[in-house]
């Protein structure tokens, strides 16, 4: 198989040598596409008064705010309180199993 022999075919590029633009191929002709969609109307759209839903995302984030530092102190208040409540639920265990040792009892 010599070169000579080979056949170029260009479809998409023009190639600058005389010899090479004679297996310049035509592009292919391509069907024409109807839209089916392109005849219809366009849907109606509603509208809407812009104004009608200008309300805030989270309605109460004011009350939050204002009282954020209130809620803290109580969180802080509860977990002081509840660690106590669990302290003395231990000495108390512990006082019983003493006691249980003292008198014998298992």
């Amino acid at each position: 198989m010599h070169f000579s022999d080979v056949q170029m075919k260009f479809r998409n590029y023009l190639p600058h040598d005389k010899q090479l633009q004679e297996g310049k191929v035509a592009p292919p002709a391509l069907p024409k596409f109807e839209d089916p969609i392109a005849g219809l109307p366009p849907p109606e759209e509603k509208k809407e008064d812009p104004f009608l839903n200008i309300v805030p995302k989270k309605p109460n984030w004011d009350l939050r705010r204002d009282v954020q530092k209130k809620l803290d102190k109580l969180e802080k208040r509860t977990m002081k309180a509840l660690t106590q409540l669990m302290e003395e639920e231990q000495k108390k265990r512990k006082m019983a199993e003493e006691e249980d040792a003292e008198n014998g009892e298992y």
